[in-house]
Formats: C-alpha cells, structure tokens, sequence
C-alpha cells in the first residue's frame, strides 16, 4: 500500500510540474491562487489517472509491439507515453483543459513527465529491483509455448522484450544511481518502502549484475558463464561475483521438480527412487540437482531441466537476433567484429543444452575416449532414469579443482595434477575432436583419495575435424617456436576465407605480437591473453576465426586458467613449454606402431579393399579411352573452338531479339499515343486521316511483332524440354 501511495505521489509532483510549464496545459474551472486545495485535488487525481492507466495501458501495448519496440530502439516508449497524455486529456476534462495545440502540448507534456517519473522513480527507489528466491516458474510459459504461432512465437517474444527492457533498466538505474552522491536518499526511501531484507542497496555492483543475469534467465546467466570465462579481462571483484553464476543460481521449488519428473518419466520421485531429497545439491542456468539413491543401492544424482525453459530461452534467443539484425543493418561497421557467428554458436549451444539426451550422449562418448587414462573419470548414465528433461547419473565425491586448500589438505601434488589434467584436455582438442567446451572449476573435480580427475556436465561439447586438429596442434608449436611467419599461415587457415588478404602485413603484425609477449616480456601475460591479442590483429585484419576454432581456444584458456591457479603465477612461455611438452609426449603415444596399425593400418585397409572393384572398373575404362585417342579430362581445340562459336552465335540472337523488342515496344507505343492525340485544328482533315492510317498501321505490326517473339521464345522452350 506504501508503494502504491509513493507512486501516486511521485506522478501528482510530475503532473504538477509539467501543467506549470508545458503550454496549453492549464486546471479549469479552479485557480491555484483562490482554491489551492481544490487545485491539490485536481493534481492528486491527474497522478491518480496516469498511474493506473500507466500500470494497464503501457504493459499491454509494449505486449503487442514488442518487434516495433526493438525496431524504434525504444522510440515506442515515447509514443506510448504520448498516447498516455492524450488519453488522460479525455479522461480528465472537468480536470483540465488543453489548448489548441493539442498534439504538441501532448508531446512535450508526455516527454517531460516521463522525464520526470523516471528521475523521481530513480530518487525514491521505486524501480529498485527485489531480491527474489524459489520462484515458482510463471504458469502462462507452458500455455503460450502451446500456441500454434509457427516457428516463431510473437507473443512470447513480445513479453520477453518487455520483461527484459524492465529488468536492465532497473538494474542499471539502481547501479548508477547508488554510486551517485543521490544513493543515500535512494537507500533512506528504499528503506521506508521495502523491508530492509529486499532491496539490493548494499550490494556492489558487481553483484546487483549477477544478480540481473540471474533475473534476466538462463540464456543470460549462460552468457555470463561465457564472460566469466574470459578471467584476464574481469575486475578481481567482478570475476568472483560472476564465477558465483556456475553453481550458485535461484533454484526452483520441489513442487516443479516432482511434476517435471513425473510427466517425463511416469512416475513421482518418491515411486522411482529408493530416496530423493528435495533440496537441491546445486542449481544451475538451465537445470538443478538432486541427491537420490535407485532401489539397487546406487547413489546418483538427478538432474532435472527447469520447467518451461524452452519457451522462454528460444523467445529470448529470437529477440537477441533481432535486435543484433538491427544493430548491424543501422550500424554496417559493427559486422567487421563477427558478432552474429558467435551469436549463432552460442544460440546452438544454449538450444542443445535444453535436450539431456545430448548430455547424456557427450557423457558416454567422453568415458570412452577417456578410458586410455586411468586417472580420468565420467559419471555413468542411468539411460532407464533419463529423458529430454531428467538425466540421472552416478554420484561422485571429490571438491572444485581450484580448491587449493583443500587439495593441500588432501596431500596432492598441484602441479603434477595440472599438468595430468592439461595433458587430458589437449588429448580431448587434439586428438579426439571431442571435447569438453566448458571446462570452468565448477565442471572439473578431483578425488581426493584418488587424485583423479572428475569431468561433470557434459552439456556442451566441442567437435574439430583431423585437418582442424592438426591446424591447432601446429599453433601451438609454432607459437612455442616464436615462429611468425608458420603461426600466420595456420591462422588464415583457421579463419573463414577473406579476399584480398595482405600475408606480408599480418604476418608483420603477428611477429610483433610474439616478440612483444613471449620475447621482450616485462610482465608475462597468459596464454589465453595472447590469443586474445591474435584475435584482435585477426579482426583488425577482416578476418573472423571459425566458431570450432574459437569454442576450442576457450576451452584451452579455461584450462590454462586452472593450471594456474594450481602452479600458481607462471611465465607464458612456461606455459607454453608444458603445453608443447605434452602435446609431444601425446604425439609418441598416438604414433606408437601398434596403435598406428590399429588406428589407421586396418581402416585404410578395410577402405582399399572396399573400393578395390570400382577401381578396377574405372582404371579400364581409363585405358578404353586412351586406346581410342581420347581421355576424361582430354581439351580439344576443334570442340573448345566450336563451343565458342556456339556461345558467340547465341548471344547474337539474344541481342537481336532485345534490339526487336525494344522496337516493337517502341513502335507499339508511339503508335498508341499517335492515336490517342487530338489532331483536330492541327493539320488538314486528309493529313490527320494519313496520319492516324499509319499509326494504326504502325500498332498492328508493333502488336505482331510481340506476338511473334513470344511464341518464338515459347516454342523453344517447348522444344528445349
């Protein structure tokens, strides 16, 4: 009730303002001076009108223009506001009058008001954003994903524009506004409107973002465990807040997770396991888990996918496309950045995380490409307890990766252990093609009886192709080598094709780049800052690396993050010595004689057999044609020459044909408005008759003409099928 009356009051000081200043806006039939509490009255209803038809009317056109919201960039705000004005003009006439210039009255009253709504709104804390916890997903969700709207869903675009263009501008005003010298009037009303416990007001900024991405949903959040990724170009603060949206996201109520599980799998939880807690172990941007034990005795754990979840990240993801269509259609130099691929991959990744069926599938292929390591370990899939949105799997026991204290505890060798786990992720991107692309502290444990690793979620994956392999394989030697003029080849080869390339001038450039890092060094940076660099000279250059390139580079940075904070600060070319050290200590192992003759020996093999009759076939078909003096790829002058003969006559007749139809045309239409022409008092009666005779003359034959080509071009077409 506070916050209702707060609000009121705050839109009665705007109307006051606004019909003080703004002309043609005046209070009739009362006067300020003789009946100030009539006037007051006046103004009290004004606030009274335009917040409730602010609260009904705004929501539902915004509702309905969500696309035309994005199009104007915001603009339609504005005009909503407008509309506002008028509307309240009309609904308030004993309340007010406006003069002549209605529209314009209108205009600059709406825009003032909502300029000053919103300083006052910043002032007293009235768009502060709430500290919100187990919500239960919103039922409206599961009905509009129902809709048959097609591919796209419009309505629940619509309304994620709206709830998004909310929850930023909140935020961000509540950001600005705490670090300005008015935070302390915002955090005094804040306090007498909200209980202490709700507002954000002695948060940093660092966690009120957080929090925002939180707010936002699971594509955000997932686009601020991306960001997250990027340690070197994050605040020491920021990145502890941020890293927090791995594993340490709201999670959503037992009641949703027992309806979730029994629409998937057919039963409730308390039917399927032997026991089931409802309390989260932990919850993540697209789903949460749950500790359970299988009738068997198996401990495992649940993973169950957030309800709705497709509906409103799909929404989401058309929304980012649009506006990002927007950006780079109005602003043509922003597409040189190569915005809209990453934008795609990401949009890729998001979507096949919301099927755990992929998940489950990535699970069982990484256990089997990582049984050569003994100290490597995946979880194992229940396939009888899984679907699309529950995927059960094995338990495990271990702490995050980057708990130093706790590996210390555990009596482990960090750097041993760092380097065991580089050496398995270069064997994943360099050897297999199938990789873990996310590989933050939060999806890496170790056992500390073992010392083993422990790979978690499996959601998203990295595939790269043998040349695609090799190319980054070679990367890595060439940087360790400070070879420029080898890593500039293997990076164009990286890229997507570009024309006109300067080899010489990127080459200079990237052999600038090394010597500056990993030669003439002052303060080492890491690996993960210098292809960072790389990156930047790439798309200074016009080109854009490939999106397997880039997902593997991260993942790469990712696990030189986690070396580091294992061995502690290291030089660059330290780093780049284990990763070259390891990459060949994995070469040895892969060229072994028996495992050559296993990996390639019998496939090649099998391949040549298999195509051993075709090859028979066309090698005598090969010497048929070279008995007879002619062979497949065999250019003959005659049939070259006669082709072009051919070719040259063609385009005789086409110009022909053109030169007639414009003619034709010409003369057909010349004649018609010869017709059409008054002649009457112009030239004698016997000259007008001459002249029309022809014209007639000149229209038939115009007519004819036209009708000849097109039954000439239609019979050979006829005859060309």
């Amino acid at each position: 009730m506070l916050y209702f009356l707060v609000r009121v009051l705050v839109n009665t000081l705007a109307a006051t303002l606004v019909m003080h200043v703004v002309p043609g806006l005046r209070l009739s039939p009362y006067a300020l001076n003789s009946a100030p509490l009539a006037a007051a009255a006046s103004y009290l209803v004004i606030g009274l009108l335009f917040t409730v038809l602010r609260a009904v009317v705004r929501p539902l056109i915004l509702l309905l223009a969500g696309r035309l919201y994005l199009w104007s960039m915001g603009l339609l705000a504005l005009a909503v506001d407008t509309f506002i004005f008028l509307l309240l003009s009309y609904l308030a006439p004993t309340v007010w009058q406006v003069g002549e210039t209605r529209l314009f009255s209108a205009v600059f009253g709406a825009m003032l008001m909502g300029l000053t709504v919103a300083a006052l709104e910043a002032l007293t804390g009235l768009d502060s954003p709430l500290v919100t916890t187990g919500r239960r997903s919103p039922f409206y969700w599961r009905w509009l994903g129902m809709l048959p709207t097609g591919q796209r869903n419009w309505i629940v675009e619509s309304l994620r524009t709206q709830q998004m263009v909310n929850t930023i501008q909140r935020y961000m005003v509540d950001i600005v506004v705490g670090i300005s010298p008015f935070g302390g009037i915002r955090r005094a009303s804040q306090r007498l409107i909200y209980r202490r416990g709700q507002v954000l007001s002695d948060l940093s900024p660092a966690a009120k973002t957080r929090l925002m991405l939180q707010e936002l949903g699971p594509t955000f959040v997932k686009f601020g465990q991306m960001v997250t990724s990027r340690s070197e170009l994050l605040p020491e603060a920021w990145l502890i807040e941020l890293d927090q949206l791995h594993d340490d996201v709201a999670p959503f109520p037992a009641s949703e997770v027992e309806q979730v599980i029994r629409r998937e799998l057919g039963k409730p939880p308390a039917e399927l396991f032997a026991a089931f807690e409802p309390v989260p172990l932990a919850a993540a941007s697209t789903a949460q888990v749950h500790a359970a034990t299988l009738a068997s005795g198996e401990r495992v754990v649940v993973k169950v996918l957030r309800p709705d979840i497709a509906v409103t990240v799909k929404g989401d993801l058309n929304v980012m496309q649009d506006a990002l269509t927007l950006i780079e259609r109005r602003i043509p130099w922003s597409r040189q950045f190569g915005v809209s691929s990453l934008f795609h991959e990401f949009a890729a990744n998001v979507l096949t995380e919301l099927d755990l069926t992929n998940e489950a599938y990535n699970a069982r292929m990484l256990a089997h490409n990582m049984a050569k390591f003994p100290w490597v370990h995946v979880p194992q899939i229940y396939g009888a307890y899984s679907s699309s949105k529950v995927l059960t799997q094995e338990r495990v026991a271990g702490v995050k990766i980057a708990d130093v204290a706790a590996l210390d505890a555990a009596g482990i060798d960090r750097e041993a252990l760092a380097i065991q786990f580089f050496r398995v992720l270069l064997q994943q991107v360099i050897f297999d093609g199938f990789f873990h692309a996310d590989p933050h502290p939060g999806n890496i444990w170790v056992n500390t009886e073992t010392g083993g690793v422990i790979f978690l979620d499996m959601g998203l994956m990295g595939y790269l192709t043998p040349q695609d392999r090799f190319s980054l394989g070679e990367l890595i030697w060439a940087l360790q080598d400070r070879d420029a003029r080898a890593a500039t080849r293997v990076l164009i080869a990286m890229c997507k094709p570009a024309p006109q390339q300067d080899f010489a001038l990127l080459q200079r450039h990237i052999e600038r780049l090394i010597n500056h890092n990993l030669l003439f060094v002052d303060a080492p940076p890491s690996l993960t800052m210098v292809m960072s660099q790389i990156v930047e000279v790439l798309v200074r250059h016009g080109l854009q690396m490939r999106a397997e390139f880039a997902l593997a580079i991260k993942a790469i940075g990712q696990g030189e993050s986690i070396m580091r904070s294992l061995m502690g600060e290291k030089p660059t070319d330290y780093m780049l010595d284990v990763a070259y050290t390891q990459l060949k200590k994995l070469v040895q192992s892969e060229l072994a004689p028996g495992d050559m003759l296993e990996r390639v020996g019998k496939p090649l093999t099998r391949d040549v057999l298999g195509r051993l009759p075709g090859l028979l076939t066309a090698t005598t078909a090969l010497l048929d044609d070279f008995q007879r003096g002619q062979l497949a790829f065999q250019i003959s002058a005659d049939s070259l020459d006669q082709r072009v003969r051919g070719l040259r006559g063609d385009l005789n007749a086409s110009v022909r044909r053109i030169v007639i139809s414009v003619l034709a045309v010409g003369l057909l239409l010349g004649s018609a408005l010869t017709l059409l022409f008054p002649l009457e008092g112009l030239v004698s009666e016997v000259e007008s008759l001459v002249i029309r005779r022809v014209a007639e003359f000149g229209f038939v034959a115009g007519a004819l003409l036209i009708a000849v080509l097109l039954l000439t071009l239609l019979w050979q077409a006829i005859r060309k099928r």
